[in-house]
Protein backbone atom coordinates (compact mmCIF):
# COMPACT_ATOMS: atom_id res chain seq x y z
CA UNK A 1 0.00 0.00 0.00
CA UNK A 2 1.37 3.56 -0.92
CA UNK A 3 1.70 6.55 1.20
CA UNK A 4 -1.36 8.49 -0.70
CA UNK A 5 -3.71 4.96 -0.43
CA UNK A 6 -2.95 4.85 3.15
CA UNK A 7 -3.14 8.51 3.85
CA UNK A 8 -7.08 8.37 2.12
CA UNK A 9 -7.88 5.62 4.32
CA UNK A 10 -7.16 8.42 7.15
CA UNK A 11 -9.07 11.48 5.59
CA UNK A 12 -12.16 10.82 7.11
CA UNK A 13 -11.00 9.85 10.55
CA UNK A 14 -8.71 13.35 9.86
CA UNK A 15 -12.01 15.24 9.49
CA UNK A 16 -14.28 13.89 12.48
CA UNK A 17 -10.96 14.47 14.54
CA UNK A 18 -10.89 10.57 15.34
CA UNK A 19 -7.19 10.26 14.69
CA UNK A 20 -4.23 10.27 17.55
CA UNK A 21 -1.97 13.29 17.43
CA UNK A 22 0.56 11.64 15.78
CA UNK A 23 -1.68 10.12 12.46
CA UNK A 24 -3.27 13.73 12.18
CA UNK A 25 -0.33 15.04 11.50
CA UNK A 26 0.97 12.80 9.23
CA UNK A 27 -2.03 13.59 7.34
CA UNK A 28 -1.98 17.39 7.63
CA UNK A 29 2.00 17.29 6.12
CA UNK A 30 1.01 14.96 3.57
CA UNK A 31 -2.09 16.77 2.42
CA UNK A 32 0.17 19.76 2.15
CA UNK A 33 2.44 18.07 0.29
CA UNK A 34 0.16 15.89 -2.58
CA UNK A 35 -2.90 17.32 -4.60
CA UNK A 36 -4.93 14.31 -5.12
CA UNK A 37 -5.05 13.42 -1.60
CA UNK A 38 -6.31 17.15 -0.66
CA UNK A 39 -9.12 16.76 -3.94
CA UNK A 40 -10.38 14.22 -1.92
CA UNK A 41 -10.06 15.83 1.57
CA UNK A 42 -12.01 18.84 -0.46
CA UNK A 43 -14.43 16.81 -1.47
CA UNK A 44 -14.97 15.10 1.97
CA UNK A 45 -15.26 18.56 3.21
CA UNK A 46 -17.77 19.96 1.09
CA UNK A 47 -19.85 17.17 1.12
CA UNK A 48 -20.25 17.34 4.99
CA UNK A 49 -21.25 20.70 4.70
CA UNK A 50 -23.80 20.08 2.06
CA UNK A 51 -25.17 17.24 4.30
CA UNK A 52 -25.18 19.47 7.50
CA UNK A 53 -26.98 22.28 5.64
CA UNK A 54 -29.50 19.70 4.33
CA UNK A 55 -33.03 19.96 6.09
CA UNK A 56 -35.92 17.48 6.39
CA UNK A 57 -39.61 17.95 6.01
CA UNK A 58 -41.95 18.65 8.89
CA UNK A 59 -44.27 15.57 9.22
CA UNK A 60 -47.39 17.01 11.18
CA UNK A 61 -48.88 15.39 13.86
CA UNK A 62 -52.08 14.99 12.83
CA UNK A 63 -50.57 12.43 9.89
CA UNK A 64 -47.95 10.59 12.17
CA UNK A 65 -50.94 10.15 14.65
CA UNK A 66 -53.19 8.68 11.90
CA UNK A 67 -50.00 6.53 10.75
CA UNK A 68 -49.66 5.09 13.81
CA UNK A 69 -53.37 4.37 14.63
CA UNK A 70 -54.38 3.01 11.59
CA UNK A 71 -56.41 0.41 11.67
CA UNK A 72 -55.49 -1.78 8.77
CA UNK A 73 -51.81 -1.67 9.86
CA UNK A 74 -52.67 -2.62 12.72
CA UNK A 75 -54.98 -5.86 11.45
CA UNK A 76 -52.09 -6.24 9.35
CA UNK A 77 -49.93 -6.73 12.57
CA UNK A 78 -52.45 -9.07 14.06
CA UNK A 79 -53.02 -11.08 10.84
CA UNK A 80 -49.19 -11.51 10.28
CA UNK A 81 -48.26 -12.77 14.28
CA UNK A 82 -51.34 -14.76 13.29
CA UNK A 83 -50.26 -16.57 10.37
CA UNK A 84 -46.66 -17.07 11.64
CA UNK A 85 -47.98 -18.67 14.45
CA UNK A 86 -50.02 -21.10 13.08
CA UNK A 87 -47.27 -22.00 10.16
CA UNK A 88 -44.59 -22.58 12.25
CA UNK A 89 -47.00 -24.83 14.74
CA UNK A 90 -48.52 -26.44 11.29
CA UNK A 91 -44.68 -26.53 10.07
CA UNK A 92 -43.41 -28.55 13.01
CA UNK A 93 -46.17 -30.88 13.60
CA UNK A 94 -45.96 -32.10 10.16
CA UNK A 95 -42.17 -32.68 11.00
CA UNK A 96 -43.12 -34.62 13.64
CA UNK A 97 -44.78 -36.93 11.52
CA UNK A 98 -42.34 -36.98 8.33
CA UNK A 99 -39.02 -36.50 9.46
CA UNK A 100 -39.28 -38.19 13.07
CA UNK A 101 -40.97 -41.47 11.59
CA UNK A 102 -38.18 -41.76 8.81
CA UNK A 103 -35.61 -45.02 9.96
CA UNK A 104 -33.07 -44.06 7.96
CA UNK A 105 -32.42 -40.97 10.28
CA UNK A 106 -29.97 -41.44 13.41
CA UNK A 107 -31.46 -41.18 16.32
CA UNK A 108 -29.10 -38.40 17.71
CA UNK A 109 -29.95 -36.41 14.19
CA UNK A 110 -33.34 -36.83 15.18
CA UNK A 111 -32.50 -35.68 19.21
CA UNK A 112 -30.73 -32.69 17.53
CA UNK A 113 -32.88 -31.53 15.52
CA UNK A 114 -35.83 -32.01 18.54
CA UNK A 115 -33.32 -29.89 20.75
CA UNK A 116 -33.18 -26.80 17.91
CA UNK A 117 -37.10 -26.95 17.19
CA UNK A 118 -37.56 -26.69 21.09
CA UNK A 119 -35.18 -23.53 21.15
CA UNK A 120 -36.86 -21.95 18.39
CA UNK A 121 -40.14 -22.43 19.74
CA UNK A 122 -39.22 -21.39 23.03
CA UNK A 123 -38.01 -17.65 21.82
CA UNK A 124 -40.67 -17.41 19.64
CA UNK A 125 -42.88 -17.97 22.24
CA UNK A 126 -40.58 -15.87 24.36
CA UNK A 127 -40.73 -12.76 22.21
CA UNK A 128 -44.80 -13.41 21.24
CA UNK A 129 -45.07 -13.42 25.03
CA UNK A 130 -42.93 -10.10 25.59
CA UNK A 131 -45.09 -8.53 22.97
CA UNK A 132 -48.20 -9.41 24.13
CA UNK A 133 -47.26 -8.15 27.68
CA UNK A 134 -45.57 -5.06 26.74
CA UNK A 135 -48.81 -4.35 24.33
CA UNK A 136 -50.82 -3.80 27.75
CA UNK A 137 -48.09 -1.35 29.75
CA UNK A 138 -46.05 0.06 27.23
CA UNK A 139 -45.64 2.94 29.07
CA UNK A 140 -44.58 4.94 25.57
CA UNK A 141 -47.11 4.05 23.79
CA UNK A 142 -49.34 7.13 23.54
CA UNK A 143 -46.27 9.41 23.86
CA UNK A 144 -46.32 11.84 20.46
CA UNK A 145 -43.48 12.04 18.46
Amino acid sequence: MNQCEHIQELVSGYIDNELTQQKSQKVRLHLKECDSCRKIYDDLIAIRQEMGQLSYPECEESKIEALMNEPTSKLFGVIGWLCLTIGLLGFMIWQLFVFYTEPGIVTWVKIGVLLIEVGVLSLFISVLRQRLIARKTDKYRNVKL
